[in-house]
């Protein structure tokens, strides 16, 4: 049985769905970060599920929690509910259990719009590719810079978001997927970048890119450093040695 907190009243009208599944190169987790620094935005709900990891989570404060399902509200242009976690949903239980409570509480319908966020390894060119139940809101995605998305036998998204998107999907609401493709281990500023750009062309939503540039060019400068004190640490001829070679 899942334990839903409530801290709000859910604003009732026509939403919008974020639900940021995580991914390589952390890019929902970016997104999710920018979202909730936006004003007006409150907590609305968190569910907690016994079927979420048995582990202790640790945030960068030293404040230590339970694995959860956290779900902001902000109304402004667009009814936008942001639905994130940090942690993979691996467990079918709590996917399915978790998207039913989720539908429920926040009152999902057939005017609603539902959109699954995730990053993933596809084609390491940095695109964003889409793929949508609705062919006018695919065309719109495309037309601001998306690419359809190729055929996938398994989307890159954890058990709560591909319950999620079933249940919408089989209660009518419009849906749409999109994957960034990444192929980094570090957090991907630029990818999120780019993602941003994507959501404020398609829904209007104005969320200001300073802080990414800020991060991406404070992650280059970390780079190149780790890459200097690495060529500092091999011994004079050693680099040439490790140089690939081929045969042909």
């Amino acid at each position: 049985m899942e334990l839903v907190e409530d801290y709000g009243e859910v604003v009732k009208g026509k939403k919008v769905l974020l639900d940021l599944s995580p991914g390589p190169g952390a890019v929902g987790m970016i997104l999710a970060n920018l979202l909730l620094e936006l004003k007006e935005v409150k907590r609305v709900k968190s569910v907690f599920s016994p079927h979420f990891p048995q582990v202790c989570l640790i945030d960068n404060e030293g404040l230590s929690s339970l694995p959860k399902v956290e779900v902001y509200q902000r109304e402004d242009s667009v009814n936008a509910i942001v639905v994130v976690r940090n942690f993979v949903v691996d467990s079918t239980e709590a996917g399915e259990s978790v998207s039913e409570r989720l539908v429920k509480e926040l009152r999902v319908t057939q005017d609603d719009l539902l959109i699954v966020i995730t990053s993933g390894r596809l084609t390491g060119a940095g695109d964003i590719f889409v793929a949508s139940t609705d062919q006018e809101l695919l065309r719109s995605a495309v037309a601001v810079g998306a690419k359809m998305a190729p055929h996938m036998d398994a989307l890159p998204v954890d058990r709560l978001s591909s319950a999620l998107l079933r249940r919408c999907v089989v209660g009518g609401a419009k849906a749409m997927f999109v994957v960034v493709d990444t192929e980094a281990l570090m957090p991907d500023f630029k990818a999120a970048k780019k993602l941003v750009q994507l959501l404020s062309s398609l829904l209007g939503i104005q969320i200001t890119t300073t802080r990414l540039d800020e991060e991406a060019a404070k992650q280059q400068r970390f780079l190149q450093q780790m890459e200097r004190t690495m060529r500092g640490m091999l011994e004079p001829g050693e680099e040439e040695e490790r140089k690939p070679s081929y045969i042909g």
